[in-house]
């Protein structure tokens, strides 16, 4: 799956809700042009982006982004890594998703974001 800035290698939903993918942001993307010249790193907005987009994908509805929050971040991001996304459904609270994204095995953002369902 592409987007016009990055690439979903990975997309699994299991029966508990839980969501795992895996993208990668390749150097040519608009995200890394000036962000920063000659140490580009991926925007914070860019991450939580890739993140609510997972959860459309995965859930199959068309969603707006209602809120974020706990985000803590805590490892640049380069281009053409692989980023690894787990959203979990925060138990009785609709469209809640407690993620982590993790590169290289370290955590590189993690926080709470709510998916409200699109009006029609």
């Amino acid at each position: 799956m592409q987007s016009n800035w990055y690439r979903l290698e990975y997309l699994e939903t299991l029966s508990s809700g839980r969501i795992y993918a895996k993208a990668v942001v390749p150097s040519d993307s608009p995200w890394f042009s000036g962000h920063f010249p000659g140490d580009p790193i991926l925007p914070a907005i860019a991450q939580l982006g890739i993140v609510f987009d997972v959860i459309q994908q995965a859930t199959g509805r068309q969603q707006n982004p209602e809120s974020v929050n706990r985000v803590k971040y805590r490892r640049v991001i380069r281009p053409d890594e692989a980023i690894h996304v787990a959203a979990i459904p925060v138990e009785g609270k609709q469209g809640l998703y407690s993620f982590q994204i993790t590169v290289n095995d370290e955590t590189a953002c993690k926080g709470r974001i709510t998916a409200a369902q699109a009006a029609l």
